[in-house]
């Protein structure tokens, strides 16, 4: 099959109003003053008809087509993070007027306000991205005139998409993980070998390295001694987000308020960054097919990629997706679940990942304004005007309380549970894993 190249958008050009009325009052008025042998009255119609044709042989001398020249429109930055602008530029010629109209998109503010503007062969338009996700801009009405304002030219250009980042935010929370399980890193391990970290000073050993001779205890003991070291690992951190619905926030809150895939994603964002930057291996995994899986990597690169896939999860849809398990997963890996616990089948992911070995921390992605009972006490604003169900706020709120129950038997066996909070979030959770990794242990006898 063979595949034809995409045609160009119709254009619809013609001369303009004021070009049809120069030239019907024009010969009118030379007509009329034949007619009557009136000759004054050529006076008042020859200067239309000398505009006229003046730019119908300006439009046979530049030899143009559609009579103006054809637009181009392009953007400055086809990545933007969320805040982020870009620049809609559109080129025509010098001296030639263009106006240009674009359709408001949610989650984006345009300057001019209203998404319209006119110049002077060249027009510029802001994009402001409120949210994470692509953006489309257009399909975008143009309109060309020439310098005369004689002929005219209507072009619809097809759509520009932007794609908006998650926004890159610092998670203030510490490096350490539970179980390194790699060979070369940031994280110390409870084994001595090759490293930085000072575990002690002992006797000489055949085998050791002669540049870790510690020459002042060696001095002050006569016996020759050297440092020994704990080796420092790298560890795989595992993102599991549950996409398999997206939760909107309650209808009396405001409108940046974020669902729970807003929440989910910028938590994931936030910990891939945080781990990438200390050179930790970082993949994911997405149980609602909305993401597509990323495999672990590190560096710079890896977190563009991992970016990248959240980008372009779309939220449009607004339906229930199928869920899909993990089959298996290293022991000791450390694994953040970004997941509102509303569905059986994320909450059943999160145990065949503890029985598996791994370190699972669980990020609640529910919105706050979900299950408020103090809507239910008055204590909140007016709500009635703003919800179509009379026992929307009861019902979200039984569901919230059933699902706490969910929380507390996570929580007894083992899996904490923070709800997502922007950057401070999770420094508890992993600063209390830290202490328990270093905390003395009993031994078996």
């Amino acid at each position: 099959m063979t595949s034809h190249p995409p045609q160009p958008p119709p254009v619809r050009t013609g001369p303009s109003a004021a070009l049809v009325r120069a030239a019907v009052i024009g010969c009118a008025a030379v007509g009329l003053a034949v007619l009557v042998g009136r000759p004054v009255l050529i006076l008042a119609g020859l200067p239309l008809l000398a505009w006229a044709l003046v730019a119908l042989a300006r439009r046979l001398a530049r030899g143009e087509e559609h009579g103006v020249a054809a637009p181009h429109a392009r953007t400055t930055r086809r990545t933007i993070e969320e805040g982020g602008t870009a620049a809609v530029t559109l080129t025509t010629a010098p001296g030639v007027l263009t106006a240009a109209t674009i359709p408001m998109r949610a989650h984006a503010l345009f300057g001019p306000r209203h998404g319209s503007a006119a110049g002077d062969g060249s027009l510029r338009l802001r994009v402001t991205a409120q949210r994470w996700g692509r953006i489309r801009i257009g399909p975008m009405h143009v309109l060309v005139t020439d310098s005369l304002g004689a002929f005219r030219s209507q072009q619809q250009l097809p759509a520009l998409d932007i794609q908006v980042m998650p926004s890159s935010t610092v998670l203030d929370a510490p490096v350490e993980v539970p179980t390194p399980i790699g060979v070369s890193g940031v994280h110390l391990s409870r084994r001595r070998g090759d490293g930085t970290a000072l575990s002690e000073v002992r006797e000489f050993r055949p085998g050791d390295r002669l540049h870790r001779i510690n020459w002042r205890v060696t001095n002050r003991t006569g016996k020759l001694h050297t440092n020994a070291t704990f080796t420092e690992q790298d560890t795989e951190v595992l993102i599991v987000t549950d996409t398999i619905s997206d939760i909107s926030p309650a209808p009396w809150s405001s409108d940046e308020a974020p669902t729970s895939l807003d929440m989910t994603i910028r938590a994931t964002s936030a910990v891939a960054r945080h781990y990438l930057t200390a050179g930790d291996r970082v993949s994911l995994f997405d149980i609602g097919h909305l993401i597509g899986p990323v495999r672990a990597g590190t560096g710079p690169r890896q977190l563009r990629v991992l970016t990248d896939a959240l980008a372009r999860a779309g939220r449009q849809d607004g339906r229930t997706r199928t869920a899909r398990r993990l089959r298996t997963v290293r022991p000791g890996t450390l694994t953040v679940v970004c997941t509102p616990l509303l569905h059986a089948e994320a909450i059943g992911q999160i145990g065949v990942l503890v029985a598996h070995g791994a370190d699972v921390i669980v990020v609640d992605t529910l919105p706050p304004s979900i299950g408020d009972v103090s809507v239910l006490r008055g204590k909140a604003m007016r709500i009635d005007s703003k919800i179509s169900d009379r026992f929307w706020p009861e019902a979200w709120a039984l569901r919230r309380l059933l699902r706490e129950t969910t929380v507390r038997e996570l929580r007894e066996a083992g899996v904490p549970v923070t709800a997502w909070d922007g950057p401070s979030s999770l420094a508890p959770v992993l600063l209390s894993l830290s202490a328990a990794r270093s905390a003395p242990r009993m031994r078996r006898s």
